[in-house]
């Protein structure tokens, strides 16, 4: 009966671990999602949070996001401890640490669009 004590009590503080470690990966996300927003020219146009369980507990921010290239946004990524990982066929990028919470942002530029002369 006490290993089933053990057990439960070992798995609620993994849990309430997990709990305090997307407490702080949202926090420093939403800092980036603000930077992005007081940054000349873009926006952050809509957000989404979704929570998941399995296999571990772990938030996956999605946001869309317009008028930032994909260097500007690496570089106010880096400025926060936080890494960016890119498609090269979409403009989506996912910015992480070294946690299971991401936060994916769609609407990122590669480059600004070239204007017809």
């Amino acid at each position: 009966m006490m290993d089933v004590l053990a057990t439960i009590t070992s798995q609620a503080g993994a849990i309430q671990d997990a709990q305090e470690q997307i407490k702080r990966d949202c926090a420093e996300f939403a800092e980036l999602l603000h930077d992005i927003n007081n940054h000349p020219f873009s926006a952050v146009e809509r957000q989404t949070v979704r929570l998941t369980t399995t296999p571990e507990p772990c938030a996956h921010i999605m946001a869309i996001v317009a008028g930032i290239r994909l260097n500007e946004l690496e570089e106010l990524a880096n400025r926060r401890g936080l890494r960016t990982s890119s498609s090269n066929k979409h403009a989506t990028v996912f910015v992480f640490n070294n946690s299971p919470n991401v936060l994916h942002l769609d609407g990122v530029m590669h480059s600004y669009p070239q204007h017809a002369s």
